[in-house]
């Protein structure tokens, strides 16, 4: 096996993508590292200056006039730096499907986290990602996001109580306006006022999955957060269509919260959770041919 290995290595080099070690494409000490980064879940919601009010808070605003603005929940799996970062992009970027299983180990840890700490006496929770462009999809050959999701869901590592449901795409009208209204510049390259501007309206709810929402609490669900605007129109368009957004989660979050950096420990506990009387059901995602709702 061990010379097989070799062989192959010396058809198809590959290297770290953290470090740049020859034969693997996440060496054992930077997977170990990412594990590090990623193993305690915390709250990045209060650096996002672009995510939306809580469910509670707007509750709390309309009936006691509270000027106190208090974001939208969203627990992460890791800071957007170091290893963790390199990895989300050459997975993200470059192709690199093989290193999603430490991603999804990730992504794992904070659905369990943000499962029973924002939805703990619901029998089930919606998880919906947010929608990839199709451009994006066309060019990577793939959506990481529902790559990863998928992956869970086939090996019943998602909460139990918990179903996929893309119940958000991207809407095709602002996709034509898009080159009048930023002069064709990347959402990265906007500041953040200029980021929500431009997402405002860009997304809409699936025909599919439009209804499945109603009344049902859900979990906003991406790779990255930096100013919260792609969430925070993710929210919009689920609100719109009578949901009730308990949260977000993501991989990583940047900028990291004050004084973490990743290898440090984070707010909340590492192990999820889980009631030791919830049943260990089959996690369903909720599609075009859902009943569902």
């Amino acid at each position: 096996m061990g010379a097989l290995r070799e062989f192959w290595s010396l058809i198809f080099p590959t290297e770290c993508v953290v470090c740049e070690r020859p034969d693997s494409s996440l060496c054992p000490d930077c997977a170990a590292f990412l594990r590090r980064a990623t193993v305690r879940p915390f709250r990045a919601d209060q650096g996002a200056e672009g995510l939306p009010e809580s469910e509670g808070a707007q509750t709390a605003v309309a009936a006691g006039g509270a000027e106190d603005f208090s974001p939208l929940p969203v627990i992460a799996a890791g800071p957007y730096a170091e290893a963790v970062s390199a990895v989300l992009l050459a997975f993200k970027n470059h192709g690199h499907t093989d290193i999603a299983r430490w991603l999804q180990a990730a992504l794992a840890g904070a659905l369990h986290e943000a499962r029973w700490t924002l939805c703990p006496d619901s029998p089930e929770v919606l998880l919906v990602p947010v929608p990839a462009r199709a451009a994006s999809i066309r060019r990577r050959g793939y959506d990481p996001l529902t790559l990863l999701l998928d992956a869970l869901s086939r090996r019943r590592e998602l909460p139990a109580g918990t179903a996929i449901a893309p119940a958000v795409r991207i809407s095709i009208r602002p996709a034509l306006l898009w080159t009048r209204i930023s002069g064709g510049l990347s959402q990265k390259a906007l500041g953040k006022r200029g980021r929500r501007q431009n997402l405002l309206g860009s997304m809409e709810a699936a025909p599919a999955t439009r209804n499945v929402g109603i009344g049902r609490p859900c979990i906003v669900v991406d790779d990255v957060l930096t100013t919260g605007a792609t969430i925070a129109e993710t929210v919009r368009v689920l609100r719109a269509s009578g949901a009730v957004v308990a949260g977000a989660v993501v991989i990583a979050a940047t900028p990291a919260p004050s004084g973490m950096d990743a290898t440090t420990t984070a707010v909340l506990p590492a192990v999820p959770k889980v009631p030791p009387s919830e049943p260990a059901e089959k996690n369903r995602r909720v599609g075009v041919n859902s009943n569902n709702g």
